[in-house]
C-alpha cells in the first residue's frame, strides 16, 4: 500500500475565506503545468497534521495554521492518482511567516478567488477534492 498523502487547502482566512492559493505542477511530465492543493507524502510513524506541516514548509517556505479537515462522504482520505490516498485540511498562513512561493515541485503558486477555480487546469484527482474545499469555504 503506499504511503498516504497530506495537502493543504490554503485560504486567505480560515474565518472568511476568499482565496485559495492553487500550485502548478513542474513534474511528472504528464501532471506538469495541472494544478493540485500542494503537500506530500506521509513519513512511516508521521502524524498527519506534522506530515502537512513540513510539506508545506519545504515546497513553499511557510508555516500554517491548520484549521479543519476536508472529508468526502463516508470517509476521511479521498482517493487519489497511483492508489494512494491524500489527507486535506484548511489552512492558512500562520502570523509572521513569510508568503508561500512556488519551490521546486511547482511551476508557479497563484492565489485564486474562490469563486474563480473552476477554470483552472487542475488534477483530475483533485477536482472533487477543490469542489469540497470551496463548499467548505462557502459555508
Amino acid at each position: 500500500m503506499p504511503r498516504p498523502v497530506v495537502a493543504a487547502a490554503i485560504v486567505d482566512s480560515l474565518e472568511h475565506p476568499t482565496v485559495l492559493l492553487a500550485c502548478s505542477r513542474a513534474y511528472p511530465q504528464e501532471l506538469r503545468g495541472q494544478f493540485e492543493l500542494p503537500g506530500g507524502k506521509i513519513e512511516e510513524d508521521e502524524d498527519a497534521v506534522a506530515a502537512l506541516e513540513r510539506e508545506i514548509a519545504e515546497e513553499l517556505g511557510t508555516h500554517l495554521r491548520v484549521g479543519e479537515r476536508v472529508c468526502p462522504d463516508g470517509g476521511m482520505w479521498w482517493p487519489i492518482l497511483g492508489g494512494r490516498v491524500m489527507g486535506v485540511w484548511l489552512a492558512e498562513v500562520a502570523p509572521g511567516s513569510p508568503a508561500p512561493r512556488a519551490g521546486a515541485s511547482h511551476l508557479e503558486a497563484r492565489w485564486v478567488p474562490i469563486t474563480q477555480l473552476a477554470p483552472l487546469q487542475w488534477i483530475v484527482a483533485d477536482l472533487p477534492i477543490v469542489e469540497a474545499v470551496v463548499a467548505c469555504c462557502e459555508r
